[in-house]
């Protein structure tokens, strides 16, 4: 399970291979109710679109967002806590960093770099996008400290979040 306070939580990442049951257990082990339900981007191992919409049928009072559906800066609330979700496409068309209590998963977004492991995104993007989320602390004045990506394949504390969407040629 992902961000939650106040009772309400918010599934992020809907892989292939999650079922209802899982959902509905980890939720009631933790005493929450599913308000929001989203994804880092539409890639099948973030979104897959079989496990979204049993989820779907599952939790017809939560509010799925797909990732595509995001612009910009966009701000929900889960209980008295603010979640980000920051359109920033980088790695993919839909890519969406979610930040909440300081805490950002980017997804598969590589940080210091305008490269990818793919060519999905054209550059010109890419750099609007970087300068987007470099720019989220100066925007929402909502500081970020530490950075996790989906894969759990990058951690970082103690971040400071504008170097981390540096590149050269800048």
């Amino acid at each position: 399970m992902a961000p939650h306070d106040d009772g309400k939580a918010l599934l992020l990442e809907v892989p292939e291979g999650l079922t209802v049951p899982d959902v509905t257990g980890a939720l009631d082990r933790l005493g929450l109710t599913l308000r929001y339900v989203t994804a880092s981007h539409d890639h099948w191992d973030h979104l897959d679109r079989g496990v979204w919409g049993d989820l779907a049928a599952a939790f017809p009072k939560a509010k799925f967002i797909h990732p595509a559906s995001v612009r910009g800066d966009r701000r929900l609330w889960l209980g008295s806590e603010a979640v980000w979700l920051v359109a920033a496409p980088k790695h993919s068309l839909a890519d969406v960093v979610t930040i909440f209590r300081g805490v950002a998963m980017t997804g598969d977004i590589e940080t210091g770099t305008l490269e990818s492991v793919n060519k999905e995104v054209p550059e010109r993007t890419k750099k609007r996008s970087m300068n987007w989320l470099k720019d989220f602390q100066d925007r929402t004045g909502y500081h970020v400290h530490t950075t996790v990506s989906a894969h759990l394949n990058s951690v970082r504390t103690n971040v400071c979040w504008p170097e981390l969407f540096s590149y050269r040629g800048e």
